[in-house]
């Protein structure tokens, strides 16, 4: 039995739908408000809260693997991130910790390892150093930039930007960044790979896409592909971002140009995956090739 947490969300959903593919048997948590559809009767539904151990403690019973996959991010409110991701995934540590399990796999971020680390890579790198001291069988997965048919959430916002783009883009930055961009099917098959391999046992991977491309590339990319002519692109000073940013967080609360969420945007987003190559044969896509399948273009 396989217990799965964030089913409902972008990635969750996707690995959740590939375990059932394998004839897998999975229990997920869900939040009382959640739902996933199109999953049948191999599906166990624990409702609870990984905030709060004593609602899922019990569906311990046969458990020999967890797939962490919940998570809070940005514009959620700090707290909320710190107790999602950090609270909640000390609880989950503590319901694997009964005996008997042979697996936890944690999905992690990128911006775990930022140097410049807002509320959400802090709380990761936090969630990481438990899941590494809890004396379980561990996988740690840090994805980069997540991209797909329907997600992930950056994606999307970019994809939508550069739709309606009316000739000009304004850039958050000098657009120099480096990207790694990550296809959801690699970073599903990430999870089949390490539930495989022994090799990946208290280990943390990298799960990044074959390409790296600057910001200011990956938006000429997805502008080609889109059958959109170039933008003109204006590269707004970080820095009157982030008092921008202040302002409008202060009129409208959190959102996804507060400087909490600005203070990684010039990061490099990129990750070694040759150790993941190395121990469990983890292939990427190239970029054009996934970002193709992902806007559904030939």
């Amino acid at each position: 039995m396989i217990f799965l947490t964030g089913a409902s969300g972008y990635i969750g959903g996707h690995v959740l739908r590939r375990l059932l593919a394998h004839g897998a048997h999975v229990r997920c948590l869900l939040l009382p408000n959640e739902s996933i559809d199109g999953v049948g009767e191999r599906v166990e539904i624990v409702r609870g809260d990984v905030t709060q151990l004593e609602s899922f403690r019990a569906a311990a019973d046969g458990v020999e693997t967890v797939i962490h996959c919940a998570a809070a991010m940005l514009p959620n409110a700090a707290d909320r991130i710190q107790r999602v991701n950090v609270e909640g995934t000390r609880n989950v540590l503590r319901f694997a910790q009964r005996g008997g399990l042979r697996q936890f796999v944690y999905f992690s971020a990128v911006s775990a390892v930022y140097r410049q680390r807002n509320v959400y890579g802090e709380s990761k790198a936090a969630a990481e150093a438990l899941v590494t001291a809890s004396g379980l069988p561990y996988t740690i997965l840090r994805p980069t930039m997540v991209y797909g048919d329907g997600g992930g959430l950056h994606f999307q916002q970019l994809v939508r930007l550069v739709r309606r783009a009316p000739g000009a883009l304004p850039i958050l930055g000098n657009g120099q960044a480096r990207l790694q961009p990550v296809w959801i099917d690699d970073v599903v098959g990430a999870v089949e790979l390490v539930l495989e391999h022994p090799a990946a046992a208290c280990q943390t991977y990298g799960v990044g896409g074959a390409s790296v491309v600057t910001f200011d590339e990956y938006i000429d990319l997805l502008s080609r592909l889109l059958g959109r002519p170039r933008p003109l692109k204006l590269h707004v000073p970080l820095a009157l971002c982030t008092a921008a940013g202040r302002v409008i967080e202060s009129l409208a609360g959190p959102g996804f140009y507060s400087p909490a969420a600005l203070r990684g945007i010039n990061e490099d987003a990129t990750l070694d995956t040759r150790p993941f190559e190395i121990d469990c044969g983890y292939k990427p896509s190239p970029l054009e090739d996934g970002l193709r399948a992902a806007l559904r273009v030939a």
